[in-house]
């Protein structure tokens, strides 16, 4: 997101809306939602050696030139060549991330994980109600409403999932958990009464609550089915 929508590297085009920050998220979604991730859990399921990491380099290039060539993808000043060492680096380091949280599940790593977890949890429903134009926030960061709210939605998320994991998966006690309920909802009913968050459509504040209420109990499922483990377990890497 950072990249797509704050350095305006490359650009969507699936053709099913008139803004091109919004074929943009929509873009965004399908791919970044469903091949990246399917790619880390390929690596680290299998454990992957070199020449599998290479040939799936190969196919993303591949897959890069083919987008471009339909016409569904656009470079802006982003190349063939970036994408080739993104994915080569980033399953290197699924590789490494992997081994490290099954030989010790405890730490800054296994937070860090789950911050990561959560606020895409949190971030997807948002994406989809951005696009739907039921709810949206304007904050005069850019021109732009898809990519005004998108942004803002991902450093939104990203600071209230920062503090969600602090009291679900590092104090532990259950009435703990029940703290980042009070943070969502007071932080969406501040945004609305400021007038930076608004909806449409028949949704309103109190699905939005629903929304992220389910959202964290199902972070908080996920969290308890993976507990700290203080056992190290012997894996490898390479």
């Amino acid at each position: 997101m950072i990249v797509l929508l704050l350095l305006d590297s490359y650009v969507y085009k699936p053709g099913v809306f008139k803004d091109y920050y919004a074929e943009n998220i929509f873009g965004h979604i399908i791919t970044n939602a469903t091949l990246w991730p399917t790619t880390a859990l390929l690596v680290v399921a299998y454990s992957l050696r070199w020449r599998w990491l290479v040939l799936i380099t190969v196919i993303f290039t591949l897959l890069d030139i083919l987008f471009v060539n339909l016409g569904i993808y656009q470079h802006n000043w982003w190349q063939t060549w970036m994408t080739s060492v993104a994915i080569f680096i980033y399953c290197l380091l699924m590789k490494i991330w992997f081994g490290q949280l099954q030989s010790r599940r405890r730490g800054i790593l296994r937070y860090i994980t789950f911050w990561f977890i959560l606020l895409v949890i949190l971030k997807l429903p948002e994406s989809f109600l951005l696009l739907t134009g039921m709810q949206y926030a304007i904050v005069g960061w850019f021109e732009n409403l898809y990519r005004d709210a998108g942004v803002f939605s991902v450093i939104y998320n990203a600071v209230l999932s920062f503090f969600c994991v602090f009291f679900i998966c590092i104090l532990g006690n259950w009435y703990w958990k029940l703290v980042p309920f009070f943070i969502y909802f007071s932080f969406d009913a501040i945004l609305f009464d400021r007038g930076i968050l608004f909806f449409n459509n028949g949704w309103n504040i109190y699905y939005l609550m629903l929304i992220h209420s389910v959202c964290l109990v199902l972070f908080t499922a996920l969290e308890n089915k993976y507990p700290y483990n203080p056992q190290r377990i012997k894996y490898k890497s390479w």
